[in-house]
């Protein structure tokens, strides 16, 4: 009953259950877009007047990594602070076949995941 409960506590947290994800930039987004971190709080996205809020939905099929759970091995070493400033990192999440990075231990305090594979996003703006 113990591993059953632990099964359904599991899926639960598997990833945040949200529509729409924001990202604020002071720079308009053109072109192909590029891995970037979202928000699910439209208010944090405009944190500092931004200039940009863009609206974003993830595609039922991305493959999300919880970073909570990673204790050793080449992933252990990805942190949510500098993953978006870290191509390494990056690729390094792709070739394990992820496409959305998030903490789950953290992520009510900062609010944030991280798109490394723009192809599961598709803009609303």
């Amino acid at each position: 009953m113990n591993l059953l409960r632990e099964y359904i506590r599991r899926l639960l947290i598997e990833q945040p259950v949200v529509d729409i994800w924001y990202h604020g930039s002071d720079e308009p987004i053109s072109g192909a877009l590029k891995s970037l971190y979202l928000t699910d709080d439209e208010a944090l996205a405009n944190i500092g007047g931004r200039s940009h809020v863009y609206k974003f939905q993830i595609s039922p099929s991305a493959n999300w990594l919880d970073l909570s759970d990673i204790q050793m091995g080449p992933l252990a070493l990805v942190s949510m602070d500098s993953l978006g400033y870290n191509p390494h990192q990056i690729e390094r999440i792709r070739e394990e076949g992820y496409d959305v990075v998030w903490q789950s231990d953290e992520f009510s305090l900062y609010r944030q995941i991280f798109v490394v594979s723009p192809n599961v996003i598709r803009s609303l703006s």
